[in-house]
């Protein structure tokens, strides 16, 4: 049975520690889901079905957006539940809408979630690449992209690692 769920996206503090936090709830007020959560900022009344797979894909993109910033050697703090403050609600707001509107889409929803797990292992940024792309891949990569661009304000950390012959 695919009862109706809410989607939703609060922020929480939990023992001085914020976060932002996408899920499912039963609940028409999420905020009532959880004593951790300060402020709703979406919510959406869909199938269990769709709210899962739309979950599924915001997780997908919030993955690979800090897997980029962690490889390019961005600082970003990982709290112990939901997604990083670094990263602004913004850009968090924006994947979400990004993924809910595209599932209405149909197979549309299908087809850019297997672009965003082939990014995942394939660099599809990378000039030689993106120039291969033609029609409907090249224009859901560039589209793609820009959920993936944000980058952080912090400093980046030095990957430069000291040789193991070092008298430091």
């Amino acid at each position: 049975m695919n009862e109706l769920k809410f989607l939703y996206l609060v922020n929480c503090l939990k023992v001085g520690e914020a976060y932002w936090k996408i899920g499912i709830t039963n609940h028409t007020n999420p905020l009532n889901e959880s004593k951790y959560f300060l402020e709703c900022y979406r919510k959406e009344l869909i199938g269990s079905v769709a709210a899962n797979q739309i979950l599924d894909a915001i997780s997908i993109n919030i993955k690979g957006l800090l897997d980029d910033c962690l490889n390019e050697g961005f600082s970003i703090k990982e709290p112990s539940d939901g997604i990083s403050y670094d990263i602004p609600l913004v850009v968090v707001e924006e994947i979400f809408d990004f993924w809910f509107d595209l599932y209405k889409k149909g197979d549309l929803f299908d087809k850019v979630l297997e672009l965003s797990k082939v990014r995942q292992r394939i660099n599809l940024s990378n000039p030689f690449i993106s120039k291969g792309l033609k029609g409907f891949t090249a224009e859901w990569v560039q589209k793609l992209e820009i959920l993936y661009a944000f980058r952080p304000n912090s400093v980046k950390i030095s990957s430069k690692k000291e040789p193991m012959w070092s008298d430091n």
